[in-house]
């Protein structure tokens, strides 16, 4: 049964009167809402104010309304990256900061052993850079007429 079907089945039946009871409840409640809405807003702010907890919770949802599963899911993939990481962090102190300062016989080896290198490869020779050769200015006529070509 599809849709228009059952809106003409709808049609074709009697409506029935509201029993006089359901009528009375109903537009009570309505006049009491419809009081309320239309109190000045000063009384409303003066009953009911939000607090921090409320107005930070509103804006989150605002926030993140176009997804909240994607985001709460990416929250807890982070929390678990968190945990991850700190469960696992290593607490052996690094060794940089115990070691001690370089003593004068390792720091001569060192230098006997570029010496040496040095003795074996030979000095350096920096490779020499050619220099640019200059351009010499041509005219700015010439140079308009091979864009336009």
């Amino acid at each position: 049964m599809n849709l228009d079907e059952l809106e003409r089945r709808l049609q074709r039946q009697p409506s029935r009167p509201v029993p006089a009871e359901w009528r009375h409840q109903i537009l009570s409640v309505a006049r009491q809402t419809a009081g309320a809405e239309h109190a000045p807003s000063t009384t409303h702010h003066a009953l009911h104010q939000p607090s921090l907890l409320s107005t930070f919770n509103s804006q989150l949802k605002t926030l993140l309304w176009p997804h909240p599963a994607a985001w709460a899911g990416l929250a807890a993939i982070w929390v678990l990256i968190l945990g991850f990481n700190l469960a696992t962090r290593d607490a052996t102190p690094l060794m940089a900061k115990r070691a001690s300062p370089v003593s004068p016989q390792v720091f001569m080896a060192f230098r006997e052993q570029e010496r040496l290198l040095t003795e074996l490869l030979g000095p350096r020779e920096a490779p020499v850079a050619e220099r640019p050769k200059p351009r010499q200015p041509s005219p700015r006529s010439e140079g308009r007429r091979v864009l336009m070509a």
